[in-house]
Order: structure tokens, then sequence, then C-alpha cells
């Protein structure tokens, strides 16, 4: 054997064995059914990565020790906390360079002793680790805490393969950098063992095309996430370079998270660069006043949804965020005790989760004096959850596929207007607030059986709900406890109220005023839920009520209000909130049998749920109603009969009898 040759196997096995330093060495991947992308956990040289939180949160209920979840270099407390843990990674980067160097001197040592315990270092490293991995596994299973909300009995994981704990399937791989490991392994055993066969140029060629091919995994990992490309717009250095109000230009392309804004500053972005937070926790993290960013695509953040990774995060005041694309993380924009931002003009849309694991699109938290305006937001778990925030203006938004359009609590003196809400399971909550506007909005499409309310009110005073259209609804309204002051008040003036199963759902502590509204075909126009209280809401206001598609009375006066008071009673309603199982009859034929019984017998007559004593005989604003333009019921008579006249009078000129010729 040559010592060229053994040079040659050498240099393959020392650059196989770099390279899987620097990657993967073990996944593990959870799936649950409220988990169905899956967690993973990642391990390598430097420590624990991927969903680690995450973990820790769910293996906090059963009572497992929790897992750091840092590299060693990222952050100095935790990773002492790391290296206490897992003691073994203060040697693994050594261990890692000794043995390469032992495999470089490999060709030029004769001794035999040497080169067999070369080889068995080499085996024992990724051996080893699975060993140590697998008793790592062993010891936290077997020391769950007996006092944790969950008790179970102990239990191993298994370091390769498939393993189930209670509803998780959970699935343990080798990763790249243990295979590397094993091939420099394999070439060390085997290689001097085969034929020479060829010129030394090809062995040379040869191992200089594998030794380059491992270094070309070896270099991205080993990489400072945060370098940037020879030559390119460096903009950290910019960032830390820049005095106050400074304004930066950036340039199209890539730059690397995460980054914080710690003074007053600009950035301005050409064709759209990309700041990528490579899912290391937030992607841009504004701490001062007066930052303004615009013109970016800002993406991956951490998903692990304990760590509230968001796109940007704002703690500094009268920020603007403006012109940018948020995309593929945890929450989009996070306002957290600021004065006087402005959210404008941003398309929002959090990762492809599933909904219970998505973050909110906009997120207030203790915010105040906040505008948030012509945003469009097409995925998140609430698009706007707003908390202890006060003096917000959100208007002209976008807002489809979320949980929660809305969701508003703890929060008063805001205003929503002229937003579109649809096809969100519910189109807005608003709960324990006051002093609240909601004006001009759509809340279309929340149609589901489980949730599927256009707007819910619940512990709220000085509500006042005008000119909106809530439409193609599950419920339209729905109160409870509206308003929860003695002295408070809920008006809902001038809405289109239209094609939804229900249009107001109220509970016996609703008491609010509803007056010139427009309800057209809502399969059932006012539910009652709980012991109906007569003289609670008020369906009218100096002499004016609302207008009800279904009312059958006449106007003699000619002065648009209806002679007699539109009653809404049903009977079998009535008792199916006695008698649940009677609820499978409602809107049959019997339902209506019954409801005519009740009309024509008064005796069986079920106590009225709505009582309009001036019902409006034509919608009060003209081509405002989700049919079309408003037309009284002669109207629409005289518009069907033109319809079907018009094809009659063809078909009598062109079948009737001809003439004939002469």
């Amino acid at each position: 054997m040559s010592r060229l040759h053994l040079i040659v196997i050498a240099a393959v096995a020392a650059a196989l064995l770099m390279a899987g330093a620097a990657l993967p060495l073990w996944t593990m991947t959870l799936h649950a059914p409220q988990y169905p992308q899956g967690l993973r956990l990642i391990i390598d040289g430097r420590g624990t990565r991927g969903d680690v939180d995450e973990l820790n949160t769910l293996n906090h209920y059963i009572g497992m020790r929790p897992m750091p979840g840092t590299a060693p270099g990222e952050d100095r407390e935790r990773a002492e906390g790391l290296y206490e843990a897992f003691p073994e990674l203060r040697l693994f980067m050594p261990a890692v360079a000794m043995l390469a160097l032992g495999i470089l001197a490999f060709p030029f040592v004769a001794w035999r002793a040497f080169r067999l315990l070369i080889i068995l270092g080499a085996w024992t490293l990724p051996l080893g680790f699975l060993v140590d991995l697998q008793y790592r596994l062993y010891v936290f299973g077997h020391t769950l805490n007996p006092d944790a909300a969950f008790r179970m009995p102990a239990f191993t994981p298994k370091v390769l393969g498939p393993t189930a704990v209670m509803n998780f399937n959970v699935t343990a791989w080798p990763g790249p950098g243990l295979l590397l490991f094993a091939l420099s392994a394999l070439a060390l055993t085997l290689g001097p063992r085969l034929p020479v066969r060829g010129g030394t140029r090809r062995q040379v060629m040869t191992a200089a095309a594998v030794t380059g091919l491992a270094w070309l995994f070896a270099f991205p990992a080993l990489a400072p996430a945060s370098a940037a490309p020879s030559g390119a717009f460096d903009l950290r250095a910019a960032i830390a370079a820049a005095a106050p109000g400074a304004v930066i230009t950036v340039p199209a392309g890539r730059y690397l998270g995460p980054l914080v804004l710690s003074r007053p500053i600009t950035l301005l972005g050409e064709g759209y660069p990309v700041i990528d937070g490579d899912r290391r926790g937030d992607v841009v993290v504004i701490t001062a006043p007066n930052v303004r960013i615009e013109g970016f695509e800002i993406r991956g953040s951490a998903l692990a949804y304990s760590s509230e990774a968001a796109g940007i995060v704002v703690r500094g005041d009268r920020a603007v965020i403006r012109r940018n694309h948020v995309t593929d993380v945890l929450f989009g924009v996070y306002l957290a005790g600021t004065t006087g931002t402005i959210v404008e003009d941003n398309t929002i849309a959090t990762a492809d989760l599933a909904v219970e694991r998505r973050g909110h699109a906009v997120y207030l938290w203790k915010a105040r004096d906040v505008q948030v305006r012509d945003n469009r937001i097409t995925r998140g778990k609430d698009g706007f959850y707003i908390s202890f925030s006060d003096l917000i203006t959100i208007e002209h938004n976008m807002v489809s596929g979320c949980r929660y359009g809305i969701h508003y609590m703890y929060s008063n003196n805001n205003t929503f207007l002229a937003n579109q809400f649809r096809d969100n399971a519910v189109g807005g909550a608003v709960m324990n607030s006051s002093d609240v506007t909601l004006t001009g909005n759509t809340f279309e499409g929340s149609r589901s059986a489980e949730t599927g309310v256009g707007l819910i009110f619940k512990d709220v005073d000085r509500v006042l709900i005008s000119q909106n259209r809530i439409v193609r609804n599950r419920i339209a309204l729905e109160f409870d406890n509206a308003p929860s002051s003695p002295d408070g008040w809920v008006r809902v003036e001038r809405n289109v109220i239209a094609f939804n199963e229900t249009g107001f759902s109220l509970m016996s502590t609703a008491a609010i005023t509803v007056t010139e509204n427009t309800l057209v075909e809502n399969l059932r126009q006012v539910q009652s839920r709980g012991a109906v209280r007569a003289d609670a809401n008020r369906w009218w206001v100096d002499g004016r009520g609302n207008y009800w598609s279904d009312y059958t009375g006449f106007d003699a006066a000619g002065d648009g209000i209806g002679d007699v008071p539109y009653r809404r009673t049903d009977l079998l309603e009535d008792l199916a909130d006695r008698v649940p199982a009677l609820q499978a009859f409602l809107f049959t034929p019997a339902h209506h049998a019954i409801d005519t019984a009740a009309r024509m017998l008064p005796i069986l007559g079920a106590r009225p749920v709505v009582e309009d004593r001036s019902p409006l005989m034509r919608p009060p604003a003209a081509g405002v109603t989700a049919a079309g333009p408003a037309t009284t019921a002669g109207a629409r008579v005289l518009w069907v009969g033109v319809m079907l006249l018009v094809p009659a009078i063809v078909s009598m000129v062109t079948l009737g009898p001809r003439r004939k010729r002469r």
C-alpha cells in the first residue's frame, strides 16, 4: 500500500468527519392530531434546535425536565444551561478536532496500534453518540415529576425508529452528520484494504472531488448566520453605523435576521428585499422611537408558539410599518406598549399551520393611539387581536381565513371603519370593553357550525354598530350582557342584516336599541336564548323601527310606517327551548303548520321574541340592501310581471301563425 493511497483515504475521511460535525446528527419528529405538521427536535454538535420551546411546554404537563434550546456561543447563560444538561457537549468539538488530526496523521504513522486506535475512535464517535443519546432519552423518560398535571408511567423513546407516547407518534432517525461520521469510519476501515488500480493522478482527483463535496456540506452550516456574501450590501453594518434620523436604502437581496433597530432610522427597500429570520426568533425588533420600515418582505420567524415570535415587533413609539409583505411567520406585526404607531398598506399572512398553532396577524398589547389601515390579511389565528389597548383606529383593511377577524377585549375608545371581514370562523368578538364604534364594515361568510357568528358582543358598554353589512353568516349578531352597566347603551342602526340563518341572537341579559336596520331573508330574524324580556330590547326610536322582509302588514296612511306592529312569535321554537328534542322539527312543514295554528288560535300563541311597533315599509337607505336596490312590494311584482311578459311576447311573434303568400 503506497503512502499516497493512504493520504487520499485520510483526506477523504477527515473531510467527511468535519462536514458531519457541522450538520444535524439526529432528528426526532412528533405527530399528533393537534400537530398535523409535526414537531421537530434536532440535535447537532452545538446543541438542540427546532420546536424546543413547544416540546418543553408539552413536557411540562407530564413532568419531564426541560431541554435547553440554544447552541453554545449564541447566549452565554443559556449555553451554560445546555452544558449542565449535556456535559458531553463540552467534549464534542475537541474530540472531533483531535480525531481529525489523528486521521491526517494516519498515513505517516506506521504503528499498527495507532492506526487501530484511530479506526476505533472513528467508529466510537457515531456509535457512542447513539448510545449516549439513548441513555439521555431513558433518563428524561424515567425522571418524571410525580406532581405534574398528567401522571403517566415511565417510558423510553427509541433513539432509532418509531415510539408511541400517549397520542403522539414519535419517529427518530440519524441525521446527515451521523451518516457522514459512519462514512468516514468506513473509509478508514476499508480504504487501506482496497486494491490500488489506476494511476496516482486518478486517486488525487477522486480525493479532491470527495473532499470538496464534504466541505460543501460543512461551510454553509459552519458559517455565521448573519454573514453577508462578499461584496454584498451589509445591512447590519449600515444599521450599526447610521446616525439617528438616517435613511438607509436597501437594495434587493436576501438579508438574515434577526435585526434590532435601537435608534430612530428609516429603512427603505428597493425591489422588496427579503429579511429572513432563519427560524431563530423575531425577524425585526423595533425598540427605538420614530423608526420607519417600508418596502420589505419579512419572513421566517421561529414557529414555536411559546416564543410568540413575530415578523415585526414594535416596542418603540411612533413607528411606521408601511408597504411590507409579512409572510411565513408565527405572529405578523406585534405592537407591544407602543404609542402613535402606524401600520399601513401591508400584506400579512402567518405561517401555513393549523389554526390553533398560528399567531395573530396584527397583535396589539397595551398599545395606544395606533392606526392600522389599508392592510390585507389572508391568514392568521386572529386578524386583529386587541387587548388593553385604547384610542385605536382600524380602517379599510381586508381580513379573511382567520379564526376571529377581530378578537377584542379590555380596550376602550376604539373605532373600526370600512373594513371587510370575509370567510372567517367569527367576524368579530368584542368583550369587556366600552366606547366602541363599528361603522361601514362588512362581516360576511362566517358559517361554520361550531361558531359562525358575524359579530359577538359580551360585557360591553356604549357601543355603536352603524351602517355595516352583515350577510351570509350562521348568526349575524349575538349579544350577551350588553350593555353591562345600568347607564350604558348599545345601539344598532342602519345596518343591512341579510341572508343569515339567524339575524339577532339575544341572551336574556341583552338590552339593546335597534332602529332603521334592513333585515332581509334571514331564516330566523330574531332568536331568544334564555328567558324572554319583552321590554328589555327596543326596536323603534322616535316612531321609526326597522325594515323586515317578512312583514305582512300594511300602510294605509302612506307614511312609510306599518300600521300594525311587527311581532315575531314562534311556538315551536319556544317549546324547543324547554324540550331540546323538538329542535329536530324546526323549519320543517310541521314547524310551519304549528306556526300557522298559533296565529289562527291565539290561545296557542308563544311569547313574542320581538315587537317592532313602527316597522318600515321600505329599507331606510335606497340601494343599500344586500339583495340590490330597494324596491316596494308592488315594484317587485311589476318587475316579475315584465320579466315574464317579455318572453311571452317574443314567443307569440316567433311561433304565431304566418300569413300565406299569394
